[in-house]
């Protein structure tokens, strides 16, 4: 009798907790949005879906510049944008904050964000390759006499 006593006491301790690292998953109509079950609403995998794309995060590294040096005599026509025109690539990380029309209910990206990780869709990090900036220096040797 003590044993079971103590094996539902424990059980429930371990359900108490699962519950609670789902977070504030009650009733309210952005959860009912996204992890309902009534009719009419969009299939469970569309839902589904929804939640990794906007729980996805890309991150594009800052470009790697790449410096060189040639003779004048080697090059060729100029025929993109001046050197002043270019921008020099930053670090740039997207985050979606765009709910979609499904979850018309939810207040804002947090509130859709939370309904997401109720329905057990986590978030995850992309990381882009490293683009390369090349910068072409140009030596003329009749400067240099």
């Amino acid at each position: 009798m003590q044993f079971t006593v103590a094996l539902l006491s424990l059980a429930s301790l371990v359900a108490g907790a699962a519950l609670d690292a789902r977070g504030d998953c009650h009733g309210n109509n952005c959860n009912r949005a996204v992890t309902g079950t009534r009719p009419g609403l969009l299939p469970f995998s569309d839902r589904s879906s929804s939640c990794s794309s906007f729980l996805l995060t890309t991150v594009t590294p800052a470009a790697t510049t790449v410096t060189v040096t040639v003779d004048e005599e080697d090059l060729p026509t100029p025929t993109g944008p001046a050197k002043r025109d270019q921008l020099m690539g930053r670090q740039m990380t997207v985050v979606p904050s765009s709910i979609p029309e499904f979850a018309e209910n939810c207040a804002d990206a947090a509130e859709f964000a939370s309904a997401c990780t109720c329905f057990g869709v986590t978030g995850s990090v992309t990381t882009m390759p490293t683009p390369t900036v090349t910068i072409t220096t140009t030596v003329d040797y009749c400067e240099d006499i």
